[in-house]
């Protein structure tokens, strides 16, 4: 049987998943995000689907407000330069976006993980 979560549920664990990301990518590696994201699967015991959605928001919108925020308070031309050597034309918001996209992978991937320990066979 398929556990349904409501809206309201899915909200908050998006939430609560976009702030124990940014306190840990505070402190630790990029990398430990993954592992925050897995045990909090883990702990909730989410649905395999319904993690890897959760998940990839939760990613998406961390790494590409992160990366935004980075470029507001300390400036540069660095992502300008980044989207002309990638396929982008240029476009620095499609740069965030494709950092986005991959923190979103990364984060479903690990959610999803994560729910699936917890998962009966």
């Amino acid at each position: 049987m398929k556990k349904k979560l409501n809206a309201s549920y899915q909200f908050a664990v998006v939430v609560i998943l976009i702030v124990l990301g940014a306190i840990v990518n505070v402190y630790l590696p990029w990398y430990v995000m993954g592992l925050v994201f897995a045990a909090l699967g883990a702990v909730l015991a989410l649905p395999a689907g319904a993690g890897f959605r959760l998940g990839f928001v939760s990613g998406f919108l961390l790494w590409s407000l992160a990366a935004v925020l980075v470029n507001v308070q300390h400036p540069s031309s660095l992502p300008e330069r980044m989207a002309k050597v990638l396929p982008l034309g240029g476009n620095v918001m499609a740069l965030y976006a494709v950092t986005g996209l991959i923190g979103g992978i990364y984060g479903g991937i690990w959610l999803w993980a994560g729910a699936r320990i917890r998962q009966k066979s």
